[in-house]
């Protein structure tokens, strides 16, 4: 720091004693009384040269008088661990001379520190290395480690030195030592130094006791302590660079400048060159540069049970970034993730995230999103104990009055219901399920409940039993027993269609597994098309699949599934019939299901059913649901959405969504079923 004798102001202020040079600059006027007898240390001297892990050669590109460093790089306490500051000094010394201990070698006992509002304080400890001490301090006083290293070599080339004396310990940052006076004792020894000007940069940039070279003021600043070399205004840009010229209160002139870490003249100064040689050349630029942002985007169905998520993109890549999610303005307490789930307390609230950027180098930058409004949405449940009853929920929901027609079909199995929900659809009737052998009362009480004039039995009576079929009668005695009924699921299949008539369009599904068949069922049920089972494995459709497709005088056929589920070959053959033939088909039962939905509400569902998609009954009941609303079905995991399904919900205005099944099938909390997977 080399602090003049013949300008020392003393101030105290909270009992402390405070250090600097006192002679005012007025803003771009009077000069500092010339001061005989200055040494190189005020003005700097040219960096020491032949020591170990010498200076590199610069070319002072990027030094600007104004703005030799940033504030937010002079006060990153976060730019160096204690480990990678003594990794540094061993890095510049490898060797010490004998009889001499190098600054990685050195170490010593610090003492207490009371905090203040400029330091947090310091406990003291026995043998502590100069790493373990800067870095302390830098923590303590928020100072850049990096800055306490360039001023310990630019003061006393302590970094570099390989037979350091115990003098440039003593006084290893100048602080409160005058060039032309014995140090103050309060600050001689190396903790007392590195302590000391950390503390004393916090008072500089404070700004209440040293005010000459104030930031935001153009100062005529000294090129030398020698009036005679003139001046030059400077514009002080920031309270980093106004404590350096506190510190040591020179510019250097253009042959400082043009000298690298040389000698320019007798008119030149180097300490804050020298600063900036150092810094530079070891640890990079001493401003920050800016991040460029894009605006921050939210993706994801804002209502609750979905979770939000950021995205944001940052100009250059940062190192880190960091989240916070607000409600209504308030930070939401511990939401910093990217992504947000939202709650159903948050309905009618408004959400935003503050996304904040972090890279060596640069300027942290915040952006903010647009604020959101949290969508309310009514989400229901119609479940049972068993499959059965589920059926009976759907069946109570749809039908609260009654209905003629009543389909019975067993729940054990998925083929026949399959076909008999599109067809209950087309009869305007009621689809339950029952076991094979004996009526439930639920089922029981449901028929008597609908009081149907007419029951088909899905499948023959190996499916459903004569027992089963007696016990139905029993219960509606005014209605007419029918049965759909064939050799196989494919032959119960056509008869079903064909006892529902003429029809314009047909679905085409696999009988062979369950997954696309329901979506084909939903959207039958929906559109009131019949649905036809075939083996999709096969080459071709059988004779009999044929004539029941002529018998529809169906001029239009869609297949539901990919050609590894109904082939190729059954598609070429219900074009060579005549039909135009579509297919529907994604990746899995999701996909597929979701390419059915888009087709048939292309624009709205302000309505929908949601059902397992990882097994059957629940399904089964909720296409029947689906004919009946005329609104779309989605498959689901058991406690999360498909991304695909909630885009579909926010493009189509969905508002109401009832699930069909239960907690063990379907989230236990409604709303949560509503989160996307993933």
């Amino acid at each position: 720091m080399r602090i003049l004798a013949r300008t020392v102001t003393t101030i105290v202020a909270a009992a402390a004693l405070i250090v600097g040079l006192a002679t005012p600059v007025a803003a771009a006027a009077a000069l500092p009384a010339a001061t005989p007898g200055v040494s190189a240390g005020a003005s700097g001297g040219p960096a020491a040269t032949g020591l170990a892990g010498g200076p590199a050669k610069t070319t002072l590109v990027g030094f600007k008088p104004g703005s030799i460093i940033s504030d937010a790089v002079f006060t990153n306490k976060t730019t160096m661990t204690e480990a990678q500051i003594q990794a540094f000094f061993e890095s510049k010394v490898k060797t010490c001379r004998t009889g001499y201990t190098c600054l990685k070698d050195f170490r010593i006992t610090s003492v207490n520190r009371v905090a203040d509002k400029y330091c947090s304080g310091y406990t003291g400890a026995a043998n502590e290395s100069a790493a373990r001490i800067i870095f302390r301090v830098s923590q303590a006083c928020n100072i850049n480690p990096q800055v306490l290293i360039v001023m310990l070599q630019k003061e006393q080339g302590l970094i570099t030195h390989t037979w350091p004396s115990q003098w440039r310990y003593d006084a290893a940052l100048g602080q409160g030592c005058p060039d032309d006076a014995p140090c103050n004792p309060a600050y001689v020894g190396f903790f007392h130094q590195i302590y000391g000007a950390a503390r004393q940069m916090q008072i500089y940039m404070e700004g209440r006791y040293f005010t000459w070279y104030a930031p935001g003021k153009t100062w005529n600043i000294l090129y030398h302590p020698n009036r005679a070399c003139g001046s030059a205004p400077v514009y002080v840009a920031n309270k980093a660079t106004a404590s350096l010229y506190y510190y040591t209160p020179y510019q250097p002139n253009a042959a400082a400048l043009a000298a690298g870490y040389g000698t320019g003249n007798s008119c030149s100064s180097y300490g804050n060159r020298n600063f900036y040689n150092y810094f530079t050349d070891w640890f990079g630029p001493t401003t920050v540069s800016q991040f460029s942002v894009s605006k921050v985007a939210i993706s994801g169905y804002v209502l609750p049970g979905q979770a939000i998520t950021a995205n944001a993109l940052f100009s250059p890549v940062p190192d880190s970034v960091s989240y916070q999610w607000f409600r209504n303005g308030t930070p939401i307490a511990q939401q910093t993730g990217r992504s947000y789930s939202i709650l159903a307390s948050d309905v009618g609230a408004t959400l935003h995230v503050v996304v904040t950027a972090r890279k060596n180098g640069h300027q942290n930058s915040s952006a903010q999103s647009t604020p959101y409004v949290t969508r309310s949405v009514t989400v229901g449940r119609l479940a049972g104990a068993d499959r059965e009853q589920t059926a009976v929920q759907v069946s109570r929901e749809a039908w609260p009055t009654g209905t003629r027609t009543v389909f019975m079909a067993t729940g054990r199995d998925f083929a026949d219901a399959l076909t008999a929900a599109p067809a209950a659809s087309r009869a305007g009737g009621a689809l339950l399920l029952t076991d094979p052998d004996r009526l439930s009362a639920a089922v029981r009480d449901e028929l008597r409940r609908l009081a149907p004039t007419r029951v088909v039995l899905m499948g023959g009576t190996g499916v459903l039993t004569p027992a089963v079929q007696t016990q139905i009668a029993a219960a509606v005695p005014q209605a007419r027993i029918e049965r759909a009924a064939g050799a196989d699921r494919y032959a119960t299949s056509r008869a079903v269609v064909e006892q529902g008539g003429a029809s314009p369009a047909i679905l085409v599904a696999t009988g062979r597994d369950f997954p696309d068949a329901l979506s084909a069922a939903a959207a039958g049920s929906a559109s009131r098309t019949p649905v036809i089972l075939v083996n999709g494995e096969a080459a071709t459709l059988d004779a009999a699949t044929v004539a029941t497709i002529r018998k529809t005088g169906a001029t239009k056929a869609t297949i539901v599934g990919g050609d590894g589920v109904v082939s190729a070959g059954i598609s070429a053959q219900l074009a060579s019939l005549g039909l135009s033939v579509g297919r529907l088909a994604g990746t899995d039962r999701y996909a597929t299901n979701m390419e059915v939905n888009r087709t048939y509400y292309p624009t709205s569902a302000l309505k929908a059913l949601i059902a397992p998609g990882s097994d059957f009954p629940d399904a089964l009941s909720a296409s029947s649901l689906a004919g009946r609303w005329n609104v779309p079905l989605l498959l689901s995991e058991p406690d999360c959405l498909k991304t695909d399904v909630t885009d579909f919900f926010v493009s189509r205005g969905t508002k109401t969504i009832t699930l069909v099944g239960g907690p063990a099938v379907l989230s236990e909390d409604g709303a949560a079923q509503l989160r996307r997977c993933g």
